[in-house]
């Protein structure tokens, strides 16, 4: 029983391929729709095309101008007439010809049904005044010894009043690996049809015979300039260029002319076909040709992911280059603002110890001494000194309650305090605002990005396109919450100086004046009892207990050096940006690498199939 579920378990994880060129191709393509891949539905049904190509004859288009005789053509090819023809384009949708063995017509409605029906129907389908647009495909069977080596379809003619043809004939081309380009041989080689051969036939990878078709029109001298001629012109687009007569070869078969089938040159065009078309190498050669092509275009969409990432890691990182000197200019502007409002301060507390000293009195005082007389008696003996002090009450009239000067002064030093505060908040602002304005910039190029190619996955693209458009919470949310910690670092300084001093002025003043009398008195007091000196205050000691009431010295380290509130909050929002870059570039070039890595195993799978066939 374990056996069996260990053999169940290898036939579903273990896939096993063959050795030849079909299994290779199957390897290849198990390997570029693994999961991990997210394989789009086209790239899956590209891939199935190709192995139902390596499983089924060659199929060859008829490529032409209208009226160039395609269908003609291919009646020669099929011994009979099946096929309608005339001076109007009659082939609207590619019609199949496939062996059968007994004359049939398949017709494939858009809705996916089918309706079988006798060949002779098949007039009803291909004129295009009447071709209904709800067919697909038609598919026309026959017994044609030529149908069990190579299939045949017939493409709507180039030139015709239809744009849509010509698309049609460019989708029927991307899945043939053979063509056959039927030129009217009093028409060829012109510049219209050269534009077009090349615009078909360049660069994909496609074997290719060119038919100068109706030649009996032309001499055998006109021939031969002729295709002297379509050599030149356009011979490296062809394996062979043959002149030929399907209208000749078509007659000579009903008619059972054996000269006029010799002179229509046809059987070179069969052997051409049989020797060119006949080989499996032109199915390798095709099936390498596609495959090439999609692993190069997978494997670029995986590299251009890539670079998507990696280009929001650029701007993270121009970001982190130019934040140092955009901190230094914050710092150099504002510094000397800083310092003008705490000299603003140290100024208004001169003033105010100015007004105080300016109150101070000379006033005459009394001290009594003990005294003895001569009988034994005590009595106290009043002597006068010279001392100053002043009127609180004068002091608080001039600076206070009769004020102008001062409360004015205090009014306009918190407007500007605020405005200070908002222009700091600004020039933090305007640092986040470069990283949010680049981000923006990345999500409109991004948030809409689709595949470049149809095979391209488009889960991988929807999730660069999710990625791109959450760049706020992805990146700039992590930025923009340092910033506001910045800021309110910044709001709790300006309210706090707000609070203990410039709305504090009064209470300031206050105690500085109380302190001053207490003093005076305390040494009054002093002097008296114990003959101390007198206390007189100078302008120094009276500025410095206006300072200290007014908490300037707790505000000096704050405001001044390179300790101050700013250097501080500054230097706290360069070490958590930092952070933030390491981590963002961390997660950036995980997503990138991951992106690189099925890159690189896309090619890798490619590069093994190719090894494999030059063997």
């Amino acid at each position: 029983m374990f056996e069996e579920f260990i053999n169940a378990y290898k036939t579903r994880y273990f896939k096993i391929f063959s050795d030849d060129f079909h299994g290779r191709f199957r390897r290849l393509q198990n390997e570029l729709t693994e999961p991990k891949f997210h394989p789009s539905a086209e790239l899956k049904q590209e891939l199935n095309k190709l192995d139902l190509f390596l499983s089924s004859p060659l199929t060859v288009a008829i490529v032409g101008q209208f009226s160039s005789g395609k269908s003609t053509f291919l009646n020669a090819l099929l011994g009979s007439e099946i096929l309608p023809s005339g001076l109007t384009p009659v082939t609207s949708k590619p019609t199949f010809i496939r062996y059968g063995a007994a004359p049939g017509l398949s017709v494939l409605y858009e809705n996916g049904r089918e309706l079988y029906l006798g060949v002779e129907e098949i007039g009803r389908f291909v004129d295009q005044r009447v071709f209904g647009d709800d067919v697909s495909r038609l598919c026309v069977y026959a017994p044609s010894e030529i149908l069990k080596l190579v299939n045949f379809v017939d493409t709507p003619g180039l030139n015709s009043l239809s744009k849509a043809d010509t698309a049609v004939t460019h989708e029927v081309l991307k899945d043939v690996a053979g063509v056959i380009w039927l030129s009217l041989a009093d028409n060829a080689a012109r510049a219209s049809e050269s534009a077009q051969i090349k615009e078909f036939l360049a660069g994909g990878g496609k074997t290719a015979i060119c038919l100068l078709n109706q030649k009996d029109k032309l001499s055998k001298d006109e021939l031969e300039r002729l295709k002297t001629h379509a050599q030149a012109t356009y011979g490296r687009f062809f394996e062979r260029i043959i002149a030929v007569s399907a209208k000749q070869a078509v007659t000579a078969q009903a008619e059972g002319d054996a000269a006029l089938l010799t002179e229509s040159n046809f059987s070179e065009v069969i052997s051409a076909i049989r020797e060119l078309f006949g080989s499996e190498d032109i199915k390798e050669k095709f099936v390498r040709e596609k495959c090439s092509r999609l692993v190069a275009v997978n494997a670029k969409q995986h590299e251009k992911i890539a670079k998507i990432y990696e280009k929001a890691g650029e701007i993270i990182s121009k970001f982190d280059a130019e934040l140092e000197s955009n901190l230094k200019a914050v710092q150099e502007n504002f510094k000397p603002k800083i310092e003008l409002a705490f000299n603003e301060l140290k100024h208004v507390a001169k003033l105010v110890a100015d007004e105080i000293l300016a109150s101070l009195k000379s006033v005459k005082k009394y001290k009594y001494a003990p005294r003895k007389t001569l009988l034994k008696g005590e009595y106290f003996e009043a002597s006068s000194y010279e001392a100053v002090d002043f009127d609180s009450d004068e002091v608080f009239s001039k600076l206070i309650y009769n004020d102008v000067k001062f409360a004015k002064f205090f009014r306009t030093y918190k407007r500007g305090l605020s405005a200070l505060q908002e222009e700091i908040g600004a020039a933090l602002d305007e640092i986040y605002e470069r990283l949010e304005r680049e981000f923006m910039i990345y999500k409109s190029e991004f948030e809409n990005a689709q595949k470049e190619d149809e095979t391209h996955s488009e889960t991988v693209f929807a999730d660069v396109r999710t990625y791109a458009g959450q760049v706020y919470r992805t990146f700039l949310r992590d930025y923009e919450t340092a910033k506001f910690k910045g800021l309110q670092k910044t709001a709790l300084f300006f309210e706090k100086l707000n609070l203990k001093v410039a709305a504090n002025y009064e209470n300031a003043v206050k105690i500085a004046v109380y302190f001053l009398k207490e003093k005076i008195a305390g040494s009054m007091r002093a002097h008296e009892q114990n003959g101390f000196a007198l206390f007189i205050p100078s302008f120094d000691e009276v500025q410095d207990r206006v300072l200290t009431s007014l908490n300037l010295y707790e505000f000096e380290n704050e405001m001044l050096g390179s300790a101050s509130f700013l250097n501080k909050i500054l230097s706290a929002l360069k070490s958590e940006f930092a952070k933030i870059k390491d981590e963002k570039l961390a997660k950036i070039a995980a997503l990138s690498a991951g992106h690189k890595k099925l890159r690189d195993e896309i090619l890798k799978a490619g590069e093994g199939f190719g090894r494999q066939i030059l063997l």
